[in-house]
């Protein structure tokens, strides 16, 4: 069967004309999901391409071929709040979140999800999904001692592989803090959403094992998913929380060294759990191993010299202020990509191949919670006809309550003595 995309009989398009289903998908099926702005346009030529890009049998011959999904940009949270806290890497069909709040809090953003927060402004946390432009809000827990806390958001559709998680799909929110952080002997605890049941569950706490020293608080990073745990770093690199999920327990990990910049944690091959931390000018990538006895042992796996990366660097002048200082903010799990928070801004450094790329200028950054994502072309055409409705009709409606206004002026001069 032939496409009939570029219309026609002219000699050149002839060549066009005669290209099978077969051989459009398989030229298709090499656009680099890194460009996602490529498939949007793509599937706007023509009918039949577009029919091919919105097969599902396709998109998930696409996400295997492509394997992880593709870094598209970041959230950050930056001292100041402000509003374009979302960092696009590509022309992407991705707008930021349209959220009243000026001041929001980014808290995760995992499978296909960001995880948002508006207090004291909204009593609530937002779910967005950024590919389907759509949000959920959902009620805060409950708790009298909701201070200290970081949070994750994932999916908890059976049997996904996480390549395309769909917005529509169930997830989970695990909210992880400390009662009373500047007391002796805090203690974490930890609670679960979910969206089958839209409730919270009950608190998890350690009371008989895990005790915390005062001021320590839960680091707002991104936390690392390792099999059925999740990991949430502590500030000033003083140790990792472990939520099992299973098991519904919390357990403390200490680090192999403390890093008082903080540290990132990150899911590493094997099911280990990754750890990152720079003291002076150098960055450390660590990973562990759980023994016989239950005990983690670390190993030191990469120390990379920041200086010969990032020329600008200042690593031997004492820095003012705490969020100037050089510290891991942030890490792409099966990318091995760490982001890397400086004086001179923040920069994005590729492990494997040791490149190195600014992402954002100077600023009192503290977190980078990183975007995958593989597009769907056939959800942004229909999402950007909904925009242009809305937009249009908007437009009508305003021109509308102008007319208004100029008739009631006239009938106004019209009834005047």
């Amino acid at each position: 069967m032939s496409n009939h995309c570029v219309g026609g009989g002219g000699g050149g398009a002839a060549g066009v004309d005669d290209l099978t289903d077969d051989l459009v998908a398989e030229i298709l099926l090499r656009l680099r999901p890194s460009e996602p702005a490529c498939l949007v346009r793509a599937s706007a030529v023509c009918k039949p391409w577009r029919r091919i890009l919105t097969d599902q049998a396709f998109l998930r011959r696409y996400r295997d071929f492509h394997g992880a999904p593709p870094l598209l940009g970041f959230l950050h949270n930056v001292a100041g709040g402000g509003e374009d806290r979302y960092v696009p890497f590509t022309a992407s069909p991705v707008s930021p979140p349209d959220i009243a709040c000026p001041c929001w809090v980014a808290l995760d953003c995992r499978h296909g999800r960001a995880l948002l927060d508006e207090f004291p402004f909204s009593a609530d946390f937002t779910v967005w999904h950024p590919m389907a432009g759509r949000r959920r809000r959902l009620p805060r827990p409950d708790l009298p001692y909701f201070m200290s806390y970081a949070a994750a958001v994932l999916c908890s559709a059976a049997g996904c592989n996480h390549l395309d998680c769909r917005g529509g799909g169930p997830f989970l929110v695990v909210v992880v803090g400390i009662d009373e952080p500047e007391q002796q002997n805090s203690r974490p605890w930890a609670t679960v959403y979910s969206s089958d049941s839209d409730s919270w569950s009950p608190t998890t706490s350690d009371y008989l094992n895990l005790t915390l020293t005062p001021n320590c608080d839960v680091d707002r990073k991104p936390a690392a998913l390792v099999g059925d745990a999740l990991h949430f770093a502590l500030a000033e690199g003083s140790g990792i929380i472990k939520y099992n999920m299973g098991e519904c327990s919390l357990s403390r990990i200490h680090p192999p060294v403390v890093y008082k910049g903080g540290i990132v944690v990150m899911a590493m091959g094997g099911n280990l759990l990754g750890l990152g931390g720079i003291e002076g000018s150098i960055l450390s990538m660590w990973s562990s191993d759980v023994s016989l006895d239950g005990g983690v042992r670390w190993e030191k796996n990469r120390v990379i010299k920041l200086e010969s990366l990032l020329p600008s660097i200042d690593c031997v002048e004492a820095v003012a202020c705490e969020l100037a200082q050089p510290a891991p903010i942030g890490f792409v799990d099966g990318a091995d990509i760490v982001f890397v928070r400086t004086d001179a801004g923040i920069f994005m450094i590729e492990l494997k191949s040791m490149c190195v790329r600014k992402v954002c200028e100077r600023g009192y950054f503290k977190a980078v919670f990183p975007y995958t994502s593989f597009c769907t072309p056939g959800v942004h055409l229909q999402q950007n006809r909904v925009q242009f409705s809305r937009k249009r009709l908007l437009e009508l409606r305003e021109g509308d309550v102008a007319k208004g206004m100029q008739s009631n002026g006239k009938s106004h001069k019209g009834g005047q003595p």
